[in-house]
């Protein structure tokens, strides 16, 4: 009989583990914003002291998915809808070029006990961003005129995102970490009739504070 207990209670255990383990692992699911600054980063640009660059704040949001394959490691794919850009004063008058991508970053995944009330998370890799809309504003309107065709289409950057998880309930977790990502690429088309021969390369540039909630299956 008390073999028979002793097997018994070492079941319960590793099954009890294996449960567990196995709610580490798995899909999950979710919505995402991140209130986030915004750059157009351009040596020439820079180093031109009529031109003065300003704080510009926008905002990205959108849904994600991920697969954890391990307690604490796993992959994900996002897409989101950034609204950036930057602002800046020329000669003093105010210039303000707006940007919206679709970007869909792609990444791997590490995330400490989830098991926890708290727990710490990170995540970084490529990401491409699609363009969708570009109108600019300055020379003392405020009406903004499309000028799509000075940008390229997609651009190509990474993405990096850290911080910490509450658990909410057994499978809803509220996360906010600080997100930063930088393109690889030209934003700006060279071959627009526009362009300035030998000008430098413009990379985007955002970061923010992300908030999310996920659902985990």
């Amino acid at each position: 009989m008390k073999k028979i207990l002793v097997s018994a209670m070492a079941l319960v255990l590793i099954t009890g583990s294996a449960s567990t383990v196995m709610a580490q692992q798995g899909f999950s699911v979710g919505i995402k914003a991140t209130p986030q600054f915004s750059f157009l980063q351009n040596s020439d640009d820079n180093d031109n002291n009529a031109i003065k660059k300003k704080a510009t704040f926008n905002t990205n949001f959108g849904v994600g998915a991920g697969y954890n394959f391990t307690d604490n490691t796993g992959v994900g794919l996002d897409v989101l809808y950034s609204l950036q850009g930057e602002k800046s004063e020329v000669l003093g008058l105010e210039v303000n070029q707006k940007l919206e991508y679709v970007k869909v970053p792609v990444y791997f995944s590490y995330n400490s006990d989830a098991s926890n009330a708290v727990s710490f998370f990170g995540k970084v890799g490529p990401q491409v961003s699609f363009l969708t809309n570009a109108k600019i504003s300055g020379g003392g309107s405020d009406k903004f005129i499309d000028n799509k065709d000075k940008f390229e289409k997609a651009t190509l950057g990474a993405m990096a995102n850290a911080g910490v998880q509450f658990k909410l309930s057994p499978n809803i977790f509220l996360q906010t970490g600080l997100q930063f990502d930088y393109d690889f690429t030209n934003a700006e088309d060279k071959d627009y009739a526009g362009h300035i021969s030998g000008r430098s390369n413009t990379y985007n540039m955002t970061a923010g504070v992300q908030v999310g909630l996920k659902y985990r299956f």
